[in-house]
């Protein structure tokens, strides 16, 4: 058993024994070393040791030794990071309890298994006890489940599982996550659990894999359980295939105030064990499998300036994007040049290349897939240029190969050789899947009605030749009429028939707004649909289906899963 000092962190383990990383350390040793903590503001040492049956012989000895020393050098204050030492039973004293007796310490201790959060927290799940401090004579004392404790900990802390009816409520390191009741619980070691903490704010992940229905007036019931000072830092993380921005809209509005809303889960990528290149969001598949960095790694939500008013909801403003290796982009629109022509702008679903000077692009019209970016291509009925496909290659060889087999070009434009061009690039950069918006429909021609003219000829008709005076008064036949200009000589036309009228059912319905333009009312919606005939479902074109199945490549960066300590 060595004893490894990291710049005041004492480790003891086997030579063999390398679960914890060289970075994990390193966290540890910064978020961790010794400094002023406790009660009387003594410098606490954090001891890390494991308690594996091939350890235990060796440890218990070896523990002993260092306690000892630390005893010797005027050490009061001890963090004993050992799997349940700090589990206290009135027949059976916590091992942290013996210690803070034996060698007059204070002694902090976990009361179950450790997880190591990647930023150099330490958790115990699953979140109901935590670690204790133990002082020589007095009674234990709980300190939560996280590690070095976040300020807003205490609160997180007393939010009971069942605070959602219909749903249920985990601690996690980061923060808290809300579920359907009988939907599958978080598991340590699973990517929720490698979520970082950030000390200033906790993050609240709605939703599980298979599990996203969550309301919008579930979130907003939790998070009105929080301090007020609390409630506006919250940042809504996506923890299934949903996108969360309805549901972010929607609770920023019924609470009156902003509310960020992630694009995937915050994680940090790591390329290899010491180069961390900070926390990104990361989009996984259901299985845990990383598939995509998205650009646009945050919104901010901001309510509606009149609740009484729809029409005056406020547009998510950026809050943080990155963008893709080897491209220069404007720090204040999320513009990527591409050439003297074309550009690419970030969006949360992907990107979207259109010619400078064009319309704006929206940065949140399409819904976030776990699937891949989108790379949507000009406007619909605007021609695309010939000198578009250099500026594309120029972008794809800035996406790794990975990303570029999950990417689906999406054609709004209209391209001028019916897609030939674009489709060669696709399979040459190894893009799978190119959608083409339908062509427009053009207008109906208007209904040609023909122009007042002179009528058809008149026959010539034989005058008669003048007949005797009739003896008698009115006992003659009238005198002829001569018809007024432009009438005709012959038999009146019918009546021309009625329009018939356009069948109501045949006209389509005004297409609904989509579930990005406005806040989520998923309750009014159930409601309004039991109370009105189902529409036939309508396919808007360019929606990716839902892939059954997908090989899966290798993600674009590792990322770090919490390890037990």
């Amino acid at each position: 058993m060595l004893v490894e000092d990291h710049d005041g962190l004492l480790l003891l383990r086997l030579p063999t024994d390398d679960h914890l990383r060289p970075g994990d350390i390193a966290e540890l040793s910064r978020t961790l070393g010794p400094r002023k903590d406790g009660p009387h503001k003594d410098t606490v040492v954090t001891v890390v040791a494991g308690a594996d049956s091939e350890a235990a012989g060796a440890l218990w000895p070896r523990l002993g030794e260092v306690l000892d020393s630390l005893r010797e050098a005027g050490t009061r204050s001890v963090r004993l990071v050992v799997p349940g030492a700090g589990h206290d039973l009135p027949e059976q004293p916590a091992v942290a309890r013996r210690v803070a007796a034996a060698w007059d310490l204070t002694v902090e201790a976990p009361d179950g298994p450790v997880l190591v959060v990647p930023g150099g927290s330490l958790f115990v799940p699953p979140g109901d006890g935590g670690w204790w401090r133990f002082a020589p004579g007095l009674p234990p004392v709980p300190l939560g489940p996280r590690l070095p404790a976040p300020g807003w900990g205490r609160a997180l802390r007393e939010i009971p599982a069942g605070a959602v009816p219909g749903c249920t409520v985990d601690q996690l390191p980061a923060g808290l996550l809300i579920r359907p009741v009988e939907a599958t619980a978080p598991r340590p070691g699973d990517l929720f659990h490698a979520i970082p903490v950030d000390p200033k704010r906790p993050a609240v992940v709605v939703g599980v894999p298979f599990g996203e229905d969550i309301a919008a007036a579930d979130v907003t019931a939790l998070l009105s359980a929080l301090p007020p000072e609390l409630r506006s830092g919250v940042r809504l993380v996506p923890g299934g295939r949903r996108d969360l921005l309805p549901l972010g809209r929607a609770v920023a509005a019924a609470l009156g105030t902003e509310v960020e809303v992630v694009t995937g889960l915050p994680l940090f990528a790591a390329g290899n064990l010491l180069d961390r290149y900070g926390v990104r969001s990361v989009l996984a598949g259901p299985d845990g499998t990383p598939r995509w960095l998205p650009y646009l790694d945050a919104v901010l939500c901001a309510p509606p300036k009149d609740p009484d008013n729809p029409d005056t909801a406020v547009p998510p403003r950026p809050l943080r994007w990155f963008t893709p290796p080897g491209l220069d982009t404007d720090t204040e629109d999320r513009v990527v040049r591409l050439s003297d022509s074309w550009r690419a702008t970030l969006t949360r679903s992907g990107l979207w290349v259109g010619p400078h000077g064009g319309p704006p692009v929206p940065h949140s019209g399409r819904p976030v897939h776990t699937d891949g970016p989108v790379v949507e291509i000009g406007h619909p009925g605007v021609r695309l240029d010939p000198s578009l496909r250099p500026a594309l290659a120029r972008l794809f060889t800035a996406l790794t190969p990975p990303v570029l087999a999950r990417t689906t070009l999406h054609v709004h434009g209209i391209a001028p050789d019916g897609g030939r061009a674009l489709r060669e690039l696709a399979a040459e950069q190894g893009i799978n899947v190119v959608r083409f918006d339908r062509p427009p429909t053009p207008a109906p021609a208007p209904a040609l009605t023909a122009a007042p003219g002179p009528g058809p000829t008149p026959v010539p008709t034989p005058v008669p030749a003048p007949a005797p005076a009739p003896s008698k008064p009115g006992a003659g036949a009238a005198p002829p009429v001569t018809p007024p200009a432009g009438a005709t000589a012959t038999s009146p036309s019918p009546a021309p028939q009625a329009e018939s009228p356009t069948p109501e059912a045949s006209r389509p319905d005004k297409a609904s707004p989509t579930e990005d333009s406005r806040p989520d009312q998923r309750s009014a919606d159930r409601t309004s649909r039991q109370s009105r005939p189902s529409a036939p479902a309508s396919t808007t074109p360019g929606n990716p289906p839902d892939r059954t199945s997908t090989p899966e490549p290798a993600p674009p960066a590792r990322t770090t899963a919490p390890r037990p300590a």
